[in-house]
């Protein structure tokens, strides 16, 4: 399986000096990809550790001159709460000056409060986040004219230039709904859902792959914790889910990778810091814990 890491552009640990630090890490342990996370404007006390955030697009800038050959993406970017012709531009920007390295995974997103404050509509974010990824899809190929009434945008004669190095984006698509599972094979190039108890993400799987015959070769690419300092191989999520992370318990370890790749996932994104609250040093011993893992 391939791997990338998440920095930490939020929570407590997160700074311009601790987003190098991990990136470097994570390049010189051959990962294959850094990923940011993606919030704007959380409302206080949410419970979650995405009051402090550094913007994922923005900081996608920061690590592309400091990096050199990884590939780098936002998990998940909540396209649906922005313009998409500017976040087109954006990742068309960044895509160039990095001489192609952009991924991107999209999300619809949670939480009501912040699609308030971003002047969003949070009760139509699902066809606003299809649209979107048409529209980036058309921009990408240098279409000029593209129509969507539930963005409300009409463009002709449009110019999107520079031009992104790469032909193509690649898109995951996040979530574990059976509207994600939907677009991850209509719209993506995987599905990206966050790791679940094995019992639970087996039945998930299954119904993924029941979907449709489409589905049954879509890539899986999980996001998944790792805290070597945890004894314990599951946590929570702000919303309260449960998941399951990468722990201190190597045995534990080998027998949930064993189990994702033989459910046929190909790719983790790996978070060194589900909480926020894990400090830098520690997430650098988990870069290296998964790193010798999976060589």
């Amino acid at each position: 399986m391939k791997f990338g890491v998440c920095v930490p552009n939020y929570g407590e640990s997160s700074s311009a000096e601790a987003l190098r630090t991990v990136a470097l890490e994570a390049e010189n342990a051959s990962c294959d990809s850094l990923w940011t996370t993606d919030h704007v404007l959380m409302p206080r006390n949410s419970g979650t550790p995405y009051e402090r955030i550094f913007d994922s697009i923005t900081t996608l800038a920061y690590l592309a001159p400091i990096t050199n050959h990884v590939r780098l993406g936002i998990s998940s970017l909540i396209i649906a709460m922005r313009n998409p012709v500017v976040v087109a531009k954006q990742l068309a920007t960044i895509d160039n000056l990095s001489r192609g390295r952009l991924m991107l995974a999209a999300g619809t997103g949670w939480n009501e409060k912040e699609f308030t404050h971003l002047g969003s509509n949070f009760h139509n974010r699902g066809k606003r986040l299809d649209a979107s990824i048409r529209l980036i899809r058309a921009l990408w190929k240098g279409e000029a004219s593209f129509k969507s009434r539930v963005l409300g945008i009409e463009l002709s004669d449009a110019v999107f230039d520079p031009r992104p190095s790469q032909k193509r984006l690649t898109i995951w698509i996040g979530g574990t709904s059976k509207a994600a599972m939907r677009r991850a094979i209509t719209l993506g190039d995987a599905w990206h859902p966050n790791a679940q108890p094995l019992g639970q993400f087996t039945k998930l799987v299954a119904d993924f792959r029941g979907i449709s015959a489409d589905a049954k070769t879509k890539e899986i690419s999980v996001r998944i914790g790792i805290n070597t300092k945890s004894d314990h191989s599951e946590y929570r999520s702000p919303q309260g889910e449960r998941r399951i992370m990468l722990s201190g318990n190597q045995a534990q370890n080998k027998k949930i990778l064993s189990s994702l790749e033989q459910l046929g996932v190909s790719y983790l994104v790996a978070v060194p810091s589900p909480d926020g609250k894990v400090s830098i040093s520690n997430q650098v011993e988990a870069i290296k814990t998964l790193s010798k893992l999976l060589s």
